[in-house]
């Protein structure tokens, strides 16, 4: 399976982001917060990368980068000509859960 592209890279106010594009035609968003926790977010379209992912971190930015959603949206658009778009993609169909075997009835010992 081939690896995720790395499309844009760099920092949004204090917070250092990773945008990639995958084989599918997905976009992947990967950023550490403040706290250091790692957050990771797998979208399909450029409207769910933006109300995810963009805006949250566009809260905290300074002003002068407020072009930079801009930026990143067409770094993505550029990076998913000729990928097939996933919001097309057949979805594989759901396997029915059996409900687990019960065990007969315990035999009796004689004595």
């Amino acid at each position: 399976m081939e690896e995720a592209r790395s499309v844009w890279e760099g920092r949004v106010g204090d917070t250092m982001l990773t945008v990639q594009v995958q084989p599918s035609g997905r976009i992947a968003a990967q950023w550490r917060g403040k706290t250091g926790n790692e957050r990771r977010v797998v979208v399909n379209t450029i409207d769910e990368l933006e109300r995810s992912v963009l805006f949250q971190l566009m809260l905290t930015a300074p002003a002068d980068q407020s072009g930079l959603p801009a930026q990143i949206i067409q770094a993505v658009n550029e990076a998913r000509v000729g990928l097939p778009d996933p919001t097309q993609a057949p979805r594989a169909p759901r396997k029915k859960r059996r409900p687990p075997r019960r065990p007969g009835p315990r035999p009796r010992g004689r004595r």
